[in-house]
């Protein structure tokens, strides 16, 4: 289906309206629409709007400046989508009580459709279905453009939001690594893995994926390496350790030969990284990737 509206907030926010731009340029107007769009199709309160504003030191006429960034938003969509505001306040920007509400109903929007290609990706992991787990959630990872709303000066409310985006990226970028490891695409995943690396140089279990893919892709000087390197990031930024499941991962890869590096990953180690533990899957891993 082809929507005439096209709301984005995972990158820059954008509003384009049958190619033309809708975005807000004003930097409060930006902030409430990208409040409601991360909210979609649910009533923000007026008094969160407020907040996201002003935080706890709002004007006294806060309440009606807030409708004039609205009207303002609307009048910006209905001159580019060639329609009556009221028209926009039905279909779209709709005010509710106490509050407002984006509809996305009718438009293309790269959230909504990231979090159905995750859930879609994630319930074929818990079916088995590697494959496509894997092709769903590098689709649905696809659809960033950059860090979500990277635009926008949030205030409270909106920077909580961004953060539960952001974990929600990072878990399935994990789920993704662990479904083509599974899959025996150590090679693959490695490059992907270094970027993400460093990308997020105090995440463990990014770590611990690293070096496993490593390993099984034949660079166990490189695996070790990398540990080194994370622990002295570790101790620097936080004065802590690796967790004792990084230093014993470390320690038997340390320990093992070139022989039995790859068994010794799969019988100790594959199960609380990539949740599988058969025999059959640790035979199979066993062989050269």
């Amino acid at each position: 289906m082809t929507y005439p509206v096209c709301a984005r907030v995972l990158g820059p926010l954008t509003l384009a309206l049958n190619n033309h731009n809708a975005t807000p340029t004003a930097q409060k107007q930006r902030q409430l629409l990208a409040l409601l769009l991360v909210r979609h199709n649910t009533v923000v309160p007026v008094s969160a709007l407020i907040q996201e504003l002003w935080n706890d030191d709002p004007p006294r006429s806060a309440v009606t400046v807030v409708q004039t960034y609205v009207l303002g938003i609307r009048k910006k969509m209905a001159e580019q989508l060639n329609l009556r505001q009221a028209e926009v306040a039905d279909r779209f920007l709709l005010t509710r009580s106490k509050g407002y509400s984006f509809d996305v109903k009718n438009c293309g929007f790269d959230m909504r459709d990231y979090q159905t290609m995750s859930e879609a990706a994630r319930c074929a992991a818990r079916t088995g279905d590697d494959q496509r787990a894997v092709d769903l959630f590098t689709a649905a990872e696809a659809l960033w453009s950059g860090p979500a709303l990277v635009d926008v000066e949030g205030g409270g409310p909106l920077a909580a939001e961004i953060s539960h985006l952001d974990h929600l990226r990072l878990a399935n970028i994990e789920l993704r690594v662990e479904a083509q490891l599974r899959l025996g695409r150590h090679r693959e995943a490695s490059p992907d893995l270094a970027r993400l690396a460093l990308q997020h140089p105090l995440n463990e279990r990014l770590q611990a994926y690293y070096m496993y893919a490593l390993c099984l892709s034949g660079q166990r000087a490189l695996a070790l390496e990398s540990f080194q390197q994370f622990g002295r990031s570790m101790q620097h930024d936080l004065g802590l350790d690796p967790c004792q499941k990084l230093k014993r991962l470390h320690q038997d890869i340390l320990a093992a030969s070139e022989v039995s590096v790859s068994a010794m990953l799969n019988s100790r180690h594959a199960s609380y990284l990539i949740g599988w533990n058969s025999l059959e899957f640790r035979t199979a891993s066993a062989e050269p990737a």
